[in-house]
């Protein structure tokens, strides 16, 4: 009878002891990591969220099958976008889409990536990302990607007629800092506007033009209170798809591989998917009977390298060092 007992208590115990081993494991796989995320644009804006909702975010949820949520918290409404790096950087949301000239107090030069020459997928095969990765750690941030558009992407928006190198002089533009060197090269002068304070700032004269992307223009009906548009655009599209360094750490590899790839994937479709935008977005300008004013040639040559070489002399005068001509090497030829 006592041997019986024993047997018993011993099959038990080997049962428990099998069960709570096996617990730990199971809790792993059932674990559900949740990213929190805001975008420095409202949700409305179809190029710059909504087609980056449903072609990476919605894509990543779908393939981690629950192990992995990105939860959508909003936009500027939710925290201003020239806070967004920090909130990032401090672990106060997870993941965020932000143009690096609205923190590049924390990644020195980081803007100037929409000087690239080449595209988001490019970068993934020379180098180029791997080394922007390594700016981006340094402040305890995870760089995902971003997108690098066909270049042109910005417009200078105007309520006054320039044709000419010398229309240019003294004009007051707005816009972010990602503006401010080509806005010197121009010889105007400079006011750094939040995107939502974009319309009052054109409807009441503040400024005489600002710089934006076809699509925040029209969002914040810049079509209501601009004269002209002017053309060529300029630059790639800088916004970058920034992670907290110690949440991206805490992901499982395998997680870490899936958004990996899910962006790689992403950057190669929204380069084609935004090209056709840009054009219904330009044929929309027209329709709102604003003129779009195509420089000379000749005039265009010296206004685009206006837009380089003054971006460039603004990082490096920011940024003393190495860290622009760095950049400027691997990034341009």
């Amino acid at each position: 009878m006592k041997t019986q007992k024993s047997c018993i208590a011993l099959i038990t115990a080997l049962v428990l002891t099998s069960v709570f081993a096996i617990l730990p494991a199971a809790s792993v796989l059932a674990k559900t990591f949740t990213l929190s995320y805001v975008s420095f644009v409202p949700l409305a804006n179809k190029v710059e969220f909504q087609l980056v909702k449903k072609g990476f975010i919605d894509k990543v949820n779908e393939r981690a099958k629950g192990e992995l949520v990105i939860n959508v918290r909003g936009g500027p409404e939710v925290i201003h976008p020239f806070e967004l790096g920090v909130s990032v950087q401090r672990g106060v949301i997870d993941y965020a889409l932000i143009p690096p000239a609205f923190f590049e107090n924390l990644v020195p030069a980081a803007d100037s990536t929409k000087l690239s020459i080449y595209t988001a997928d490019e970068e993934r095969k020379n180098g180029v990302y791997e080394y922007i990765l390594e700016m981006y750690k340094k402040s305890g941030l995870y760089y995902l990607g971003r997108h690098a558009t066909d270049p042109a992407f910005f417009f200078l928006f105007m309520n006054k007629r320039v044709e000419k190198p010398e229309d240019f002089k003294g004009l007051k533009l707005g816009g972010s800092t990602a503006f401010h060197g080509f806005y010197q090269e121009l010889g105007c002068a400079l006011t750094t506007l939040p995107i939502p304070e974009y319309h009052s700032a054109m409807e009441r004269g503040v400024v005489d033009g600002l710089t934006s992307s076809l699509y925040v223009a029209l969002q914040f009906g810049l079509q209501d209170v601009t004269k002209y548009v002017i053309s060529p655009g300029f630059y790639r599209a800088t916004p970058a798809h920034v992670i907290n360094l110690n949440t991206w750490n805490s992901l499982p590899k395998h997680l870490q591989q899936l958004m990996t790839d899910c962006m790689a994937e992403f950057e190669k479709e929204y380069v084609v998917l935004e090209r056709k935008e840009r054009i219904l977005a330009l044929e929309k300008w027209k329709e709102s009977g604003r003129e779009i004013i195509e420089l000379s040639p000749e005039v265009a040559a010296w206004y685009l390298k206006a837009a380089s070489e003054g971006s460039w002399k603004y990082a490096e005068k920011r940024f003393p060092g190495d860290v622009a001509p760095r950049l400027r090497e691997r990034i341009t030829k």
